[in-house]
C-alpha cells in the first residue's frame, strides 16, 4: 500500500482520514508496547 496514491479518487479525504487513523493506532501501539511497558519507565512511575 503506497503512502500517497497518485490516482485521482473522489474519496481522497476519506482515504487520508483512514490512513491517519491507521498511523495513530500504529504509533499508539508502539508506544504502549515499547515505552510504557519498559521496566525502567514503570519503576520511575511507581517509585
Amino acid at each position: 500500500m503506497p503512502l500517497i496514491s497518485l490516482e485521482a479518487t473522489p474519496d481522497l479525504g476519506v482515504d487520508l482520514k483512514g490512513r491517519a487513523e491507521y498511523w495513530v493506532y500504529r504509533v499508539g501501539a508502539y508506544l504502549l508496547i515499547n515505552v510504557i511497558d519498559d521496566p525502567a519507565w514503570l519503576a520511575l512511575m511507581f517509585c
